[in-house]
C-alpha cells in the first residue's frame, strides 16, 4: 500500500509541474511592443562637443535648436506658402516650449558639473518634436 501511495504522490506531482511549465510562456519567442502611431516629427540636438557651462557653448546650443526647430516644422506643415504662416507660427511656439526647458536642463547640468565635478541632472538628449 505504501509503494502505490508513492506513486500517487509521485504523479501528483509531476502533474503540479507540468501544468505550472506549460503555463507559461516559451522563453525562446521575441518579445513585440507596439504602440499607437505618430505623426510627430522629431529630431535629435546633439550637444556633447559643447561646453554649455560657457556662454558661446550655450549660444551655440540654441543656434541648434533653432535650426532643429525650423527643421521639423518645416516638415510638420509643409512648404513656404504664405496661408501657412499661422500653422508655421504655431509649431514653432510649441516646440520652443518644449525646447526651451530641456535646453534649461542641460546648462543647469553643465554649471553643476563645472562647479561641483557632479549634477544630480541626469544627462539626456534635447528632443524637438512637432505635428
Amino acid at each position: 500500500m505504501t509503494a502505490i501511495k508513492l506513486f500517487v504522490a509521485a504523479l501528483s506531482t509531476a502533474a503540479i509541474f507540468a501544468a505550472t511549465a506549460s503555463a507559461q510562456p516559451p522563453r525562446d519567442k521575441d518579445v513585440v511592443v507596439t504602440g499607437a502611431e505618430s505623426d510627430a516629427v522629431v529630431r535629435e540636438v546633439p550637444y556633447s562637443d559643447l561646453n554649455l557651462a560657457a556662454a558661446p557653448g550655450e549660444t551655440a546650443l540654441v543656434k541648434r535648436v533653432r535650426f532643429a526647430v525650423n527643421d521639423v516644422c518645416l516638415e510638420a506643415v509643409g512648404g513656404h506658402s504664405g496661408y501657412l504662416h499661422e500653422s508655421s507660427v504655431n509649431c514653432k511656439t510649441a516646440s520652443w516650449a518644449g525646447a526651451a526647458p530641456q535646453i534649461d536642463r542641460a546648462v543647469q547640468r553643465a554649471r553643476d558639473i563645472a562647479a561641483n565635478g557632479w549634477s544630480a541632472i541626469a544627462p539626456v538628449a534635447i528632443t524637438i518634436s512637432a505635428q
